[in-house]
């Protein structure tokens, strides 16, 4: 197999609001050899990631709505088999290092030259060794095992299902912020929310009497009204 078979194979993701950038990259890298897709919005990575494959994302931070360093903690939870490389114009060592230790694979300073960011594709994509990511998530006295979709409390283990398992790294992720049932629909499953449909609230409360000492007044989930669901750690 040749080495322009073998990009043809890679599929890349360009998430970035700007759209001139976006489109420049996109014809460099489809002259490279590379099937690449872009994205205006972070908002829409749930759908097409559960419908595309994608061997790479390059990540902008600065994106309307949630920024990238948010969407790298949703892809380490709900992908963290596809590498990122984070692009910013940001370029203190704050920043960088932040990029670095929450799991992106690379982090670059804009403005940067194409070939410096293809180089970079090709080193992550040529590595034979994939950053590991850890499956444990704290969660007060709880301890989740995000690929085994356990939680134990003390010596006792609770098996969740996948949906659990999403919905529970989703709050996890917003941790003291109060997450939508449209963010919840749109971020773990890839849909809307429709208003009269009440899965979610369903699927919260079989969460809360896996996990809750008294599931009527939850300790973990808490529901914000007019809001959500808030999960806290503490």
């Amino acid at each position: 197999m040749t080495m322009l078979q073998k990009h043809a194979m890679r599929k890349l993701l360009i998430v970035d609001d700007d759209e001139i950038l976006q489109s420049f990259l996109q014809k460099y890298l489809d002259r490279a050899q590379y099937e690449t897709e872009s994205l205006l919005d972070g908002s829409h990575l749930p759908g097409v990631l559960s419908s595309v494959r994608t061997d790479l994302i390059v990540l902008d931070v600065e994106l309307p709505s949630k920024d990238g360093f948010y969407w790298l903690k949703w892809l380490r939870q709900y992908h963290p088999h596809i590498p990122v490389i984070m692009a910013s114009v940001r370029s203190n060592e704050h920043d960088r290092l932040a990029g670095l230790e929450q799991g992106a694979r690379d982090y670059l300073v804009k403005p940067f030259q194409c070939k410096e960011l293809l180089l970079r594709i090709e080193n992550i994509l040529g590595s034979t060794q994939p950053k590991s990511n850890s499956t444990l998530l704290r969660i007060g006295e709880l301890e989740l095992d995000t690929h085994a979709c356990t939680i134990v409390n003390g010596h006792k283990e609770i098996k969740l299902t996948l949906l659990e398992t999403s919905i529970l790294k989703l709050l996890y992720i917003n941790s003291g912020a109060p997450v939508s049932r449209d963010d919840i629909m749109a971020q773990v499953k890839g849909t809307s929310h429709n208003p009269l449909d009440r899965s979610i609230d369903i699927h919260i409360n079989k969460l809360r009497k896996k996990i809750e000492t008294n599931p009527a007044t939850p300790q973990y989930i808490r529901t914000v009204r007019g809001k959500g669901y808030r999960l806290h750690r503490n």
